[in-house]
């Protein structure tokens, strides 16, 4: 391996699109572009050196399809079983602080690698993080209400807003699951 750098959001992101379907660099690009992976850089100078990378990790590969001479980006078991991982990994009140996208796409792509009672515990433990999440950020409001600007507490308060959004989202989608 000459990559020892921790993988990011985008390389799991990417990974997660090849697992699910053999993607050429320019496909990968678009689906970032039309779609709600659009938070990340669909940019050449982003995507082809994440794809790099997954290759020099072992994560995918990159076959010549056909005539046209396209290169195909494909998962290998290694990336598959890697993927699976971060899937796996516990979720931590920083994840629900700072990276509430990435639980999300981590849920995106669970569905056809992860059997439907591990989605369900994913999103009972997102559930429970977010309860205790929301109900800090409900007791700093409270106690520094009247230090707080009024325009620094309208937007902490909008990220409440988010967070008991995102929570009753969670609700929602564990009840769908559980038909």
């Amino acid at each position: 391996m000459k990559t020892t750098r921790k993988p990011t959001s985008l390389d799991y992101a990417i990974l997660g699109l090849v697992h699910e379907q053999p993607q050429t660099g320019y496909g990968i690009r678009k689906k970032f572009d039309t779609t709600a992976l659009g938070n990340y850089s669909s940019s050449p100078g982003v995507i082809y050196p994440a794809l790099k990378r997954l290759q020099e990790l072992g994560l995918v590969v990159n076959s010549v399809k056909g005539n046209a001479k396209k290169s195909m980006f494909r998962c290998t078991t290694k990336g598959e079983s890697f993927l699976i991982e971060w899937l796996l990994k516990p979720i931590e009140a920083t994840d629900v602080a700072k990276n509430p996208n990435d639980l999300l796409l981590r849920f995106a792509f669970m569905e056809n690698l992860l059997k439907r009672e591990v989605q369900l515990e994913f999103l009972s433990s997102f559930q429970d993080v977010l309860k205790e999440y929301i109900k800090s950020l409900k007791e700093y409001h409270k106690r520094e209400y009247n230090t707080l600007p009024l325009n620094a507490r309208l937007a902490f308060e909008h990220g409440i807003a988010s967070y008991t959004t995102t929570l009753k989202w969670c609700g929602k989608t564990i009840s769908t699951l559980k038909k």
